[in-house]
């Protein structure tokens, strides 16, 4: 248990290391960009499939940093010898592909595989025996299932959808036209689909069944993707997703024609389908899966400070292929590659280990270097890492995370000084020696508390935190590397090396 005197301390040694820094007699050792894009490229890859936890692409990145940090000759300092640290996460939730969704139409019967031509989008509480059958419900086609009333829209309009299976397109009308009502060709909050769920479910549905919207001609539902990384997310009532063709066919629905009809005037084109009827039971079960923090660690080399460590961090995981993490809930089943978020954090302390490594006589302290899982599901690599430590928490002296440190555009974030005035002066005084513009967290829309730096501050350890900024690709399958600003990561990445050095002296 961290104690207050020993927070006081430790606060202490830290204060009087940082006034009694000294300038190193040599200019530290460069960053490399190459190496830093080279990194980013690799684990932003396709082959990697957005390093969600618990996948194949996951444990191929910690494969990658692991081989990275031996290569750069950091000794391991994982569980057995090793640079890997295990630990369980929930994975996601699965539903038994026992189990189709059978349609009965005026088309003909259309039995749809999990998988392959519909997947399950939401999380089901069934630990009251109380999970949904929908035996033969009734069918009703809504549109695009949106309530509008500002906008004089209503896809619900006279329509009873009490215990129904409720169709209903994604997106939103007239999306392709810059003079729609709908904020032009802009998305609006009546497209989410976390929102049509909430609407259906005040209706008094039972089943929102969602089909790619016919403007769009690649249809998501059909793809390979999500029986490999079948993420859900919690919506208001059950929701699957349909494939487009196949659906329409059993209904009897012209849904390309529907559509073509709502954009042209708005007018909702809802109605129940008549003898048509859908069946559907969904049963899910947790799926726990083992992910790994990768380790390694550069012994200090004052001896008189070499059993005080600074940890160096960044997540490597991700969101995969979409899901309930995705800020593009229609794209669940495409990669999302996430180059800044957080490929780019992980290159930095790539590129950080091998500099510290050809300079270690300039680090005092141990430097201890943290590639975390788990972030992006709730920040449980870095607690899985506080409660077994490499160093003793009550000997690790400051945590320094680097997460989203790709679009710097001339300018870097970052977080904690406002906690420690002697942080703050350590960032004033390295102002003048980088090519940035330094700013807090205040000043770029972070919250705080949402990445691993927060799980130090919690357990008493000092943190630093360095960040560039949200921007439209976050979290959505276009936060590739081609939009990276690599010569300012790199800028970036020299500018977290300045201060683990004096951090560490």
């Amino acid at each position: 248990m961290w104690r207050s005197a020993d927070v006081v301390g430790w606060a202490l040694v830290l204060t009087a290391a940082l006034a009694a820094q000294s300038p190193a007699p040599d200019a530290p050792p460069a960053i490399d960009a190459g190496r830093f894009l080279a990194d980013v490229k690799y684990l932003a890859s396709d082959e990697l499939e957005g390093r969600a936890n618990g996948t194949p692409g996951l444990a191929r990145a910690a494969q990658y940093v692991a081989g990275e940090f031996r290569r750069a000759g950091l000794e391991p300092a994982g569980d057995d010898g090793s640079f890997e640290q295990p630990f369980d996460v929930p994975a996601r939730l699965e539903p038994d592909v026992r189990q189709p969704l059978v349609v009965a139409g005026p088309g003909g019967d259309a039995r749809f595989t999990l998988g392959a031509d519909f997947y399950p989008m939401a999380v089901l509480d069934g630990t009251d025996g109380g999970l949904p059958v929908f035996e033969r419900a009734r069918v009703v086609f809504a549109g695009y299932g949106i309530t509008a009333p500002e906008l004089g829209y209503d896809d619900y309009t006279g329509l009873d959808v009490t215990g129904a299976a409720v169709v209903v397109f994604t997106h939103e009308p007239q999306e392709q036209r810059a003079d729609s009502r709908f904020d032009g060709n802009r998305l609006t909050p009546h497209a989410d689909l976390a929102r049509k769920a909430a609407v259906a479910a005040a209706r008094g549905a039972g089943l929102l069944v969602v089909v790619e919207d016919p403007s769009h001609v690649v249809d998501r539902a059909v793809t390979p993707g999500w029986a490999r990384d079948p993420q859900i997310g919690p919506y208001a009532l059950p929701v699957v997703r349909v494939d487009r063709e196949r659906l329409g066919g059993a209904l009897g629905l012209g849904f390309a024609a529907d559509a073509r009809a709502i954009d042209r005037d708005l007018r909702p084109r809802s109605r129940v389908v008549s003898g048509a009827t859908l069946s559907y039971r969904q049963q899910l079960g947790e799926v726990r899966a083992r992910v790994s923090n990768i380790i390694g660690i550069l012994r200090g080399a004052d001896l008189r400070l070499a059993d005080e460590a600074i940890v160096v961090g960044a997540h490597y995981d991700h969101v995969g292929l979409g899901g309930p993490h995705s800020m593009a809930p229609y794209a669940t089943g495409e990669i999302h590659n996430g180059a800044d978020d957080n490929a780019s954090g992980t290159a930095a302390l790539l590129e950080l280990a091998r500099a510290a490594v050809r300079g270690r006589e300039r680090f005092g302290r141990t430097l201890v270097f943290v590639a975390f899982a788990g972030e992006e599901i709730g920040l449980l690599g870095s607690a899985a890492y506080l409660h077994r430590p490499a160093v003793p928490i009550q000997r690790t002296v400051a945590m320094v995370n680097l997460d989203m440190i790709g679009r710097p555009l001339g300018r870097v974030l970052v977080g904690g000084t406002e906690r420690a005035p002697r942080f703050a002066r350590l960032i004033d005084s390295l102002r003048g020696e980088v090519a940035l513009r330094i700013d807090d967290f205040s000043q770029g829309g972070y919250r705080d508390g949402s990445s691993d730096d927060a799980s130090f501050r919690r357990a008493g350890v000092p943190a630093l935190a360095f960040f560039t900024g949200f921007h439209g690709d976050y979290h959505r399958p276009t936060d590739d590397w081609q939009r990276l600003d690599v010569e300012g990561a790199a800028e970036v990445t020299r500018l977290a090396l300045l201060v683990v050095e004096r951090l560490s002296r």
